[in-house]
């Protein structure tokens, strides 16, 4: 049997469940019927336009329930959706449009206004108001699961950012695992906190809506005030929740009510760089991944630790993924001894879009596993197995850098900064806030 891909899965919840709220928007809650229905007239509008298999639609919105609602009728239109954050400078969002190719964008009304120029129309979506006489099923569009399911912007060092493309099958598998490992069900309450270009994001929609379980939408105000945000993790009732590594370590350390419904913090993107306190009420849950490898490759709890001098280990391989460490010549490595990490598997997105060379270079054929036409993302980064089989992440084997989770290649800062004609070289080097 082909399994159902993302939006069929959330199409069968607003099915059973139609009256159970999907999406908490401040105010604002928005049920399964209502996310389903909605999604149904804008991919209609989209196919009464022409919008071909796998064609890339814009999506230039604030972390909102509308930004759900505009993903999930990409995915019904049978189109691949581009998340683009709309505090982005207008020449990196004109970069991006371009390159993507683009013909429509659901924005906001506010942001449609600032969009840049170019050859895209604005489809803009401010709430919905629901067509009682429209067919549920109208807008769908069957999607083979090896098709792309979207498509979001990296760093890159040639100066220009490189599109990773993920399927569908990539993303089934991701929610398959995430489901089994937290126990995900229907009264589960989580958080949609990172911003809308940040893979990140993708986890915190996709494995609650396809489950039943709702998303709850951080306020602006309070998204990176840990006290703040603590308390209304509490009020709010929220069983799991994704933040930043920095967030994080900053929360943890809080004091915490035993009474909170909070199951599981998950977080990722930075190295982690410290233990959590004994006692808190909840299990904190170390990720790595890159986004070429559907947001999480490896995952595992960490527990409190006051003996070890050792960082956090980014944990074991996820299901339907597997992980190799090699060295120069790509050829693996003895356990406990550096190399470059690696990821085969049910995970490894399709490639860069319209860089061919670029994807040849980092998706290379998987000489070790048994899936014939299998490949294998090398990430540049550094680890070594631990005498447990986790997984220890050592830095980087290129000058590449972390920001606040976002990959920076400083070869693109330096050939922008290069284009000026007074700059004849230019050299790009990330400190430290307390440096």
């Amino acid at each position: 049997m082909v399994p159902m891909c993302v939006h069929e899965l959330v199409q069968s919840q607003a099915k059973v469940r139609p009256d159970a709220v999907a999406v908490l928007d401040g105010d604002r809650r928005v049920t399964y019927r209502e996310l389903d229905q909605c999604a149904n007239e804008l991919a209609a509008r989209l196919q009464a336009s022409g919008v071909r298999d796998e064609e890339p639609i814009g999506l230039c919105l604030r972390r909102s329930a509308d930004f759900v609602i505009g993903a999930l009728d990409a995915l019904k239109a049978g189109a691949a959706y581009v998340p683009l954050d709309p505090s982005s400078p207008k020449k990196r969002l004109a970069m991006l449009l371009q390159d993507s190719g683009v013909r429509w964008v659901v924005t906001h009304p506010c942001v449609a206004k600032q969009l840049p120029h170019g050859s895209w129309q604005s489809i803009v979506i401010a709430g919905c108001a629901l067509n009682e006489h429209a067919s549920a099923n109208s807008a769908i569009r069957s999607a083979d699961s090896g098709k792309v399911a979207y498509i979001i912007y990296t760093s890159g060092s040639t100066g220009l950012p490189k599109g990773v493309q993920i399927t569908h099958a990539n993303l089934l598998n991701l929610i398959a695992w995430h489901q089994r490992a937290f126990a995900i069900t229907p009264i589960d309450k989580a958080t949609m906190h990172a911003s809308p270009g940040f893979d990140a994001a993708v986890w915190e929609i996709w494995p609650y809506l396809t489950a039943g379980a709702s998303v709850a939408v951080v306020d602006e105000n309070i998204r990176t005030s840990p006290d703040r945000l603590r308390d209304w993790l509490v009020a709010n009732e929220v069983t799991i929740s994704f933040l930043p590594t920095a967030l994080a370590e900053a929360v943890v350390d809080l004091p915490w009510p035993t009474t909170t419904a909070l199951r599981f913090l998950l977080t990722g993107a930075d190295t982690l760089r410290r233990y959590p306190p004994a006692g808190l009420p909840f299990a904190l849950v170390n990720n790595y991944g890159p986004t070429e490898c559907t947001v999480v490759a490896t995952s595992g709890i960490v527990s409190s630790e006051t003996t070890s001098r050792s960082l956090p280990s980014i944990g074991r391989p996820i299901d339907g993924v597997q992980v190799y460490l090699v060295d120069e010549q790509l050829q693996r490595v003895p356990d406990g001894t550096p190399g470059e990490l690696v990821i085969g598997g049910d995970s490894v997105g399709r490639g860069y879009l319209n860089s061919p060379e670029l994807t040849d270079r980092k998706f290379i054929a998987d000489r070790f596993g048994n899936n014939q036409g299998g490949r294998l993302y090398r990430t540049g980064d550094l680890a070594c197995l631990l005498p447990d089989d986790q997984i220890a992440f050592l830095g980087r084997i290129d000058e590449q850098v972390k920001v606040r989770g976002y990959r920076i290649e400083p070869g693109e800062i330096t050939a922008v900064l290069e284009q000026h004609p007074a700059i004849e070289a230019s050299f790009v080097a990330a400190c430290s806030g307390d440096s």
